[in-house]
């Protein structure tokens, strides 16, 4: 039986059954690991999508993928 694992979430404050794996490679996605629960991810994967569209990005570029990271910070206050 595997555990569910649990952060306190640096977003919403709640503890909260994290996610099962890093989101994204590198520290970002570990920083996101550590600190996001599950139903913020869930939020910010739909808020993503209007970012990506407000500003234009394209996020197999890396200059808008960085710039998109940076919003994704803001919007888990880490």
């Amino acid at each position: 039986m595997t555990q569910t694992r649990v952060v306190t979430c640096a977003r919403c404050g709640d503890t909260a059954p994290g996610l099962p794996q890093p989101p994204l490679s590198g520290a970002i996605g570990q920083l996101v690991f550590e600190n996001v629960c599950q139903s913020c991810w869930a939020d910010w994967f739909e808020q993503s999508v209007n970012v990506i569209n407000h500003y234009g990005f394209n996020p197999a570029l890396r200059d808008h993928r960085e710039q998109l990271y940076e919003v994704m910070k803001e919007f888990f206050n880490l």
